[in-house]
């Protein structure tokens, strides 16, 4: 259990106001550690400094960093089998890109990673099928499985148009509709068709 003090009132405020700059500086310092680094790496093709810095890092900041070393140095890493930590190894065939590594810091490499990738494109029948297992695996009503599996043919199968048919309006546009705003019908009076001829 972490044994420290708990911060209250005006210095917690004052904390938190300073944590901000607290980070920017790690960040920094980081980056700048990071570098130097790769730079001995490279200049020396001995990973020391980069399996100390990795090792003296939290434990939630080591795999940016791992993917960082990765990235811009010349060097592999092989995993401990237990799945946490593992070392480092110089990789000749590897070129270092410090030009590369003092654009992005390890802090901000992942993120940068994330926002690049492309989203899948989302597959409704695949969805279904692992919907269809899911409620299979679970006993759920054959009554239900069987609609979700009728669901997920209908999204396999061929789109069908129909000539002159409009599609059918989003939620926005039945929101912004005018119509529908001036057409609220009264709930206690019966539909026009249901009405009934004296």
């Amino acid at each position: 259990m972490a044994q420290f003090q708990i911060i209250t009132g005006k210095a917690l405020k004052n904390a938190i106001a300073g944590r901000g700059q607290q980070i920017a500086t790690f960040t920094q310092r980081e980056h700048q550690l990071a570098v130097s680094a790769l730079a001995h790496l490279g200049e020396h093709n001995d990973v020391i400094y980069v399996q100390a810095l990795y090792d003296m890092s939290p434990a939630n900041y080591q795999r940016g960093l791992r993917l960082w070393f990765l990235e811009f140095g010349k060097c592999t890493f092989k995993a401990n089998e237990s799945g946490k930590g593992g070392m480092f190894i110089y990789a000749k065939s590897k070129a270092s890109d410090i030009e590369g590594a003092m654009k992005v810091a390890p802090a901000n490499f992942e993120k940068g990673k994330e926002s690049t990738t492309e989203a899948k494109a989302f597959n409704a029948a695949e969805y279904l099928a692992k919907v269809v297992e899911k409620l299979t695996k679970e006993g759920a009503d054959v009554r239900v499985i069987r609609a979700v599996e009728g669901a997920q043919k209908v999204a396999a199968g061929p789109v069908v148009v129909v000539r002159n048919q409009k599609p059918l309006p989003t939620a926005a546009e039945k929101a912004a509709s005018p119509k529908r705003a001036a057409k609220k019908a009264d709930p206690m009076q019966a539909p026009a068709a249901n009405a009934v001829a004296a």
